[in-house]
């Protein structure tokens, strides 16, 4: 063919709707040769940024609890992408509601909830996994010389009835409870609450962005409370007895020490392709030793 036949056929393929429409139908097809024949075969590629890379490269993603974000997902990622070549993308921690949300939105390959599911989620998941367990500690001040309280003394702290720590044999120096932001979705508020609190609502308290924050300003304030996870635990501050139970492994694992959470993960649709692959290495030993360095491991 001449090169102004080319050029004239050039200018055909573009006017012609049928054509464009092939072409497309073409490339969108085209991730599917990646997740091989099964996937092809009738399944849907999974949802959440999975598809999204140049290249149609797998791209996993991560939105919900700092929990699992920050102390589990960095290092079991890094594992898994250099095992499988399956890179992962964003790892955000918007706290557990929004990771939800944002998982059967498709925004998120995986949804991260440090709390129990509720019947509702479960009915709404395509799949879930734990992944491990999470300790709760309450922790004060580290010069405070209260180290040890009841659920129900934490009840009344939490709630506003209590205010001093003279009413639990310390000083004369009022009680400063720092919690996340009660409105943010966080898991550590809803976990605890369900724990402590009942259906007793909380009392006053300080409101800030994030568990390390209220831990930090227990570590500066004599005074100071907070909830969070064991994980956070930074100098300057002690976690409480609770029960009789100190927040120890052991303890944990007899039923002893009663501030436990599941770390799950979740997903909009049945786990398939890299998605499937990646919550299965969650299970491996490899896996689990990691969520061992701060947490009690699911298996």
């Amino acid at each position: 063919m001449s090169e102004a036949q080319n050029r004239a056929a050039d200018r055909s393929f573009h006017r012609s709707p049928l054509s464009k429409t092939l072409l497309y139908a073409l490339l969108a097809l085209a991730p599917l040769a990646f997740l091989g024949a099964d996937e092809a075969a009738g399944a849907q590629p999974p949802k959440g940024n999975i598809m999204n890379a140049p290249g149609n490269t797998p791209i996993l993603s991560y939105e919900g609890a700092t929990t699992i974000g920050t102390n589990i997902l960095p290092e079991a990622v890094r594992l898994f992408t250099s095992r499988t070549g399956l890179p992962f993308g964003a790892i955000g921690g918007a706290g557990a509601d929004a990771g939800f949300k944002a998982a059967m939105e498709g925004r998120a390959t995986f949804g991260g909830v440090a709390r129990e599911l509720t019947a509702e989620e479960k009915a709404r998941v395509g799949g879930f996994e734990v992944i491990g367990y999470d300790v709760m500690g309450v922790f004060v001040n580290g010069g405070l010389p209260v180290k040890a309280l009841t659920r129900d003394q934490l009840a009344a702290i939490f709630a506003g009835r209590a205010t001093n720590w003279s009413q639990f044999q310390g000083p004369d120096r009022p009680i400063t409870v720092y919690s996340e932001r009660l409105s943010g979705g966080r898991a550590t508020v809803k976990a605890f609450r369900d724990m402590v609190l009942g259906s007793e609502p909380y009392g006053p308290l300080k409101e800030l962005d994030d568990a390390t924050d209220c831990i930090h300003e227990v570590a500066q304030d004599p005074g100071g409370i907070t909830a969070s996870s064991m994980s956070f635990a930074v100098p300057g501050v002690a976690a409480l007895t609770v029960d009789g139970a100190a927040p120890t492994l052991a303890a944990v694992q007899s039923g002893s020490y009663p501030l436990k959470r599941p770390l799950i993960l979740v997903t909009m649709d049945v786990p398939r392709g890299a998605a499937k692959a990646f919550l299965d290495f969650m299970l491996t030993p490899d896996a689990q030793m990691i969520v061992g360095h701060k947490f009690v491991p699911a298996k």
